[in-house]
């Protein structure tokens, strides 16, 4: 019956069934006004009660039990707690639908009041006043006889669903229920009927006159008569399509994320503050259970499972405390397949996560596979090394007896090819052939990697 989410309004409005000794209806600015949580009005039948010195409140309730039909105070009191000044118009009227006796009270922020009667002008308006405070209010209200029909609902109820009076009084509640949700609603009608006073709590979706549907939540709590028997059940309600909207949207949103996070093979993962898992990726902890055979879980500790060796637990021990304390930085993490027994290289990031107020939380990881790109680096560093080699060899080796065959030519007798000199330079040619094709046969060894 109550809302406990408070609202920002510096004033609130309370009703208080003096006969049944219960509230009635209570302004969601309630908490936030009086700084209180839900549970203060479940446990007190005065909302003053602990929350002003006992002398002021000794005070009010003499005031109080003074008051005449449709006679009302105004006070001004101090909260101990935070120091807040309040004002309090009090009434005493009757309840236009239970003819019970209720006290109305209006409650406002730092205004100036003084403890006087003041009478209400003319007889009615205090039922008057009770069904425009009913009307004004942007939560539904509805009342359901123990037959299971409408006997009430206010103009809030009326203009969100697109109803009239005829439609909906005298009519079973289930015809604003969805088929989906009718066992829910019955089951919860039942229960209020079974447990006078004990307030039910009911979320389900509600269909308008033109068939559109709403997302609304409720609390219903028994009304009983002189004898104790349920008479009636009241519930209070409000709409919560755009809250439901906004969080169908979120996850929405979360899923889409997981989905992508979850489809890439980089690994994802993060830790809080005492090194346990908060989120794994799926390839993350495929990996982690591929290496150790050990399938890690959410709130593990993060590389104490036995999986692990004692040296890679304290080594991501430290790599963790480093991101703990601020640092973000990267490291190349080497494994081993345990299949294929073939050297793993992962480069992993660690970012901390901080607060809004600046505080780190944890460590977000990510993981990428460099195994192949190392490899194209180590290939490509031999063969710069074999091109060097290359080069060398032909400036030296190749290039010494070039110039050695070019000089012999360069002797020859071109005049007279019988000169007994150039049987001598062909002979010294040929074992300069020789060597170049050695060197010749270091060059085109030197272009196959090994």
């Amino acid at each position: 019956m109550f809302n406990p989410n408070p609202a920002a309004n510096g004033n609130c409005t309370i009703v208080f069934d003096i006969d049944e000794q219960k509230y009635l209806f209570v302004s969601e600015s309630f908490y936030s006004l009086f700084e209180v949580g839900a549970d203060h009005l479940r446990q007190s039948v005065d909302f003053l009660i602990g929350l002003v010195k006992p002398e002021t409140f000794a005070g009010i309730k003499q005031l109080t039990d003074g008051l005449a039909m449709n006679e009302s105070i105004q006070m001004t009191y101090h909260l101990e707690a935070g120091q807040k000044q309040l004002t309090e118009k009090r009434t005493l009227a009757a309840d236009g639908l239970t003819g019970h006796k209720i006290i109305l009270s209006n409650i406002t922020s730092a205004l100036d009041g003084v403890h006087t009667l003041i009478p209400f002008s003319r007889p009615g308006l205090s039922e008057q006043f009770l069904n425009s405070l009913i009307d004004s209010q942007t939560n539904f209200l509805v009342r359901i006889d123990i037959n299971g029909k409408f006997s009430f609902a206010n103009r809030r109820f009326f203009k969100t669903f697109g109803y009239d009076e005829a439609d909906i009084i005298g009519h079973h509640f289930s015809k604003t229920t969805i088929p989906q949700d009718a066992q829910l609603c019955q089951d919860a009608f039942v229960d209020c009927i079974n447990n006078p006073g004990k307030i039910i709590r009911l979320a389900h979706k509600k269909p308008a006159k033109d068939g559109s549907l709403y997302d609304t939540e409720w609390e219903f709590v028994s009304i009983a008569d002189g004898n104790g028997s349920v008479v009636e059940i009241q519930g209070i309600g409000r709409d919560i399509t755009p809250q439901m909207q906004m969080r169908e949207e979120a996850l929405q949103m979360k899923d889409s994320l997981e989905a992508l996070i979850n489809n890439t093979q980089d690994h994802i993962w993060s830790i809080d503050k005492e090194l346990r898992y908060m989120y794994m990726n799926q390839a993350y902890v495929e990996q982690v259970t591929h290496l150790t055979g050990v399938k890690p879980y959410k709130g593990q500790y993060s590389y104490k499972h036995e999986g692990f060796s004692r040296q890679v637990t304290d080594d991501w021990t430290v790599y963790y405390n480093r991101a703990l304390s601020g640092e973000r930085y990267d490291i190349i993490s080497e494994s081993t397949d345990p299949v294929s027994g073939q050297r793993l290289y992962y480069e992993v990031s660690f970012n901390p996560i901080y607060t809004a107020g600046g505080d780190v939380i944890g460590v977000g990881c990510f993981g990428h596979n460099i195994t192949d790109r190392l490899k194209i680096q180590k290939e490509l560093v031999g063969q710069n090394e074999r091109l060097r080699n290359i080069a060398s060899l032909s400036s030296h080796e190749l290039r010494r007896p070039v110039a050695s065959m070019l000089g012999l030519i360069g002797l020859m007798d071109h005049e007279d090819f019988y000169n007994p000199e150039n049987k001598e330079i062909i002979a010294h040619l040929f074992t300069v052939s020789a060597e170049i094709d050695t060197a010749i046969r270091l060059v085109v060894d030197s272009t196959i990697a090994k």
